[in-house]
């Protein structure tokens, strides 16, 4: 399995090193900056599937 650097915010494998001498990396996705760096090839999948999944309980709650 390949990891990659992605964004804690939104799961984006956007997130890249913005300012090398401070290690800040930045989402070009969703804005979101920091030093954390989380390597997991799974992590964007996974929080697509909980967006999906929040998205229709939303919608299944609204239809009551």
């Amino acid at each position: 399995m390949v990891k990659a650097n992605v964004c804690p915010q939104c799961g984006s494998r956007k997130y890249k090193l913005h300012i090398p001498e401070t290690s800040l990396w930045k989402c070009e996705k969703c804005g979101y900056q920091s030093t954390i760096v989380i390597e997991d090839g799974n992590l964007e999948k996974k929080v697509k599937e909980a967006k999906k999944m929040d998205k229709l309980q939303k919608k299944l709650l609204r239809g009551r």
